[in-house]
């Protein structure tokens, strides 16, 4: 039905304006009283110019010039998102019931002037408290001799945006319902949707593609679609310390761009709204869902995203006593998929006996979501088994999986344009497309993956490993500028699959044993101004801790700490330290030392020592502190404000010239096989 308030020629009117700034004042007051607290009655209150006061040590400067910023980052985000919906419930309540909102109709006002008058009520619930902090602040700021306008300027200018934004948006969700109770429940399901619902398809996608890594774009897209997320990643202060980490060097505040565009579709947003208040009927009031043509959107939407999540949880939980893959998970899926359907149904219709009218509905969906899988889990569009031609390959990386011995090289990555290595991988992907089935198979094995090994002489090794999973994730740059990227969580592997150079284990147990590969595990591509200046040589007890906690405890124990045998240190002398690092760095370009151990088997066992060597650089200001490839960002980041970088390898029996150094200097008495410990 449409209203008959259209005799009022305006698009404004004050006194509703008023109405709803008294009617809603608590909304306003507390949003208002939360930024007062937090910024003038806080400097006021706890911060003076210099020193400290009430054990805080920053002084009014630093507030006015970071603590600001930093508020209009993370906390205005959080708070702006749920204000705004409190402010567009409110103001928009009268839409929620059937008498209030056919009076307001009723009255001689345009539904323009009527939508425009409550959308900027809200608003206002949100800038005027705004402004008003603002100006009490900058008065607070000037009593403590600190002002600073531009910090509360860009802390203004980013509230006016999130308000825009967030409020707009929830005036938007308020024009699809007629409940005010969805109200809230569509906002904070829309404003996390898209990431959430591309983390499902993701985890889904997962199960039933083998090698499936993620969609390109999509993820990036998503999280736009997340503005919470966004905004919080993207806008906020950083500062900009000294070497030492001692004094900031400036403060810089960044993604107020990003805060301007979310502000635009908020516009964008509130002209839609409009649009849709135009033609809302007003007999929807008390509807879960208030546009008809969303209706269909909403249960087939419901039915999707219930047997996606509920499925997977219920296939996590319940699974393992089920055949595993991807038709029993479908099996989760389509029950999980109907049962949201038609709650979905029910609450539309009001009803709870809906399965009459709606079962077509529910069969529909069922056999859309069974289709899919089959096209995924049948491979029918090729995707598992596309291998990238190496001719076509301009570069890749690859990273994962994490081996034996468990020192600095332990993480496997590789970036790489060399052709050799390229074709290596290309081939290691080749046979693990091969070995699908075989892989798939593997996945439930039960059986024990430790055992006791005999070595040829008698010696009995208990405990070795026989079985195992790697996880392993390739991408690719082709010449034509695409990326194709692989990810295989559960790689299965036996010693038996190790022995046989033509499977994939071996293939990639070789890859990242070449010289090339472990040398970037350990350093980067140049360490010619390095300075050696420490280095260590770790010393074990000769297993007399692991025979006090067998005889105390018992043997089980005592193996499961069997790594806290270690006793201590021993010093290189200073005079060795160069013939040791070019005895390391001989050993690591010709393969005998830093070899990697996909199981944790005999021949881990029988070559490599308990002792790692610890040797510390001096790295050169403004050079890389650690490898490209296996330190992380924040590691190489602290390493260079230090100067100085770790590095901990393992000594291993092929380390021909290492041991030499080593003996020379009176250290080799000090290694202890790990096959020779108790």
């Amino acid at each position: 039905m449409k209203s008959a308030t259209s005799s009022s020629k305006s698009w404004f009117y004050p006194t509703l304006w008023k109405k709803n700034m008294a009617r809603f004042w608590p909304v306003w007051a507390l949003y208002g009283l939360v930024w007062l607290v937090a910024l003038p009655l806080n400097l006021m209150t706890n911060y003076r110019i210099s020193g400290s006061w009430s054990g805080l040590d920053e002084g009014a400067n630093y507030f006015a010039n970071y603590t600001v910023l930093e508020f209009a980052g993370e906390p205005s985000v959080i708070l702006s998102a749920g204000f705004a919906i409190l402010a567009a419930m409110a103001v928009f309540s009268y839409l929620y019931q059937s008498r209030s909102v056919g009076m307001l109709h009723a009255l001689p006002v345009k539904r323009e002037g009527l939508f425009l008058t409550n959308y900027l009520s809200g608003l206002s619930f949100l800038l005027l408290p705004a402004v008003a902090v603002f100006g009490l602040a900058l008065l607070a700021e000037a009593a403590k001799g600190c002002l600073n306008a531009g910090a509360l300027g860009l802390w203004l200018g980013c509230q006016v945006c999130y308000a825009l934004f967030f409020y707009s948006f929830a005036v938007f969700c308020a024009m699809f319902t007629g409940h005010i109770l969805a109200l809230p429940a569509f906002y904070a399901i829309l404003n996390g949707l898209a990431t959430g619902l591309y983390m499902l398809v993701s985890a889904v996608l997962r199960q039933f593609v083998f090698g499936f890594s993620g969609i390109d774009g999509v993820e990036r897209a998503a999280l736009w679609r997340t503005p919470v997320a966004k905004l919080i990643d993207k806008v906020g202060a950083t500062q900009e310390w000294d070497e030492a980490g001692a004094v900031v060097l400036a403060i810089r505040f960044q993604g107020f761009g990003y805060a301007l565009v979310y502000a635009l579709a908020g516009l964008v947003l509130a002209v839609l709204a409009l649009c849709l208040y135009r033609r809302r009927s007003l007999e929807t009031a008390g509807d879960v869902v208030a546009v008809s043509w969303v209706r269909p959107i909403f249960k087939y939407g419901v039915g999707l995203c219930a047997g996606l999540a509920f499925g997977s949880v219920l296939y996590a939980w319940l699974g393992w006593n089920l055949p595993q893959g991807a038709w029993t998970l479908l099996l989760f899926m389509l029950l999980c998929g109907a049962m949201g359907y038609f709650v979905a149904e029910m609450l539309l219709q009001k009803a709870f006996w809906v399965f009459q009218g709606s079962w077509k509905g529910c069969v529909l969906l069922l056999c859309a979501m069974t289709a899919a899988t089959a096209v995924m889990e049948l491979d029918l569009t090729g995707f598992e088994r596309r291998v990238p031609d190496p001719d076509r390959v301009v570069s890749l990386t690859l990273h994962g999986p994490y081996t034996a011995p468990y020192d600095d090289g332990r993480a496997v990555r590789l970036d790489t344009s060399d052709p050799e290595l390229i074709r290596l991988v290309t081939e290691l992907h080749r046979a693990i497309v091969e070995e699908k089935d075989a892989i798939d198979r593997d996945r439930s094995h039960s059986g024990d993956w430790y055992g006791d090994v005999t070595l040829a002489g008698g010696t009995v090794l208990r405990d070795i490993q026989k079985a195992g999973s790697v996880q392993l994730w390739i991408s690719y740059d082709l010449d034509t500028g695409a990326q194709v990227r692989r990810r295989y969580d559960d790689l299965f592997l036996t010693a038996d699959m190790l022995a046989d150079p033509d499977s994939a284990a071996a293939r990639l147990q070789a890859l990242i044993n070449r010289p090339e590969v472990t040398w970037y595990g350990y350093f980067p591509a140049d360490i010619s101004g390095w300075k050696l200046v420490d280095a260590y040589l770790t010393v074990t007890d000769d297993g007399q801790q692991w025979a006090e906690n067998a005889e105390k405890y018992g043997e089980e124990y005592a193996d499961r700490y069997a790594e806290e045998v270690q006793a201590g240190r021993a010093a290189v002398p200073q005079e060795g330290w160069d013939d040791l690092l070019a005895a390391v760095q001989s050993d690591l370009k010709a393969g005998r030392i830093g070899r990697r151990y996909l199981l944790d088997d005999a021949q881990r066992q029988t070559n490599c020592y308990y002792n790692d060597l610890e040797l510390t650089f001096y790295v050169p200001e403004g050079q890389a502190a650690g490898t490209e490839t296996a330190l992380a960002a924040d590691s190489t980041q602290r390493a260079n404000r230090d100067r100085t970088h770790s590095v901990t390898i393992t000594v291993q029996k092929t380390a021909t010239d290492t041991l030499a150094v080593l003996e020379r200097l009176g250290l080799a008495g000090a290694l202890v096989l790990r096959a020779d410990l108790p």
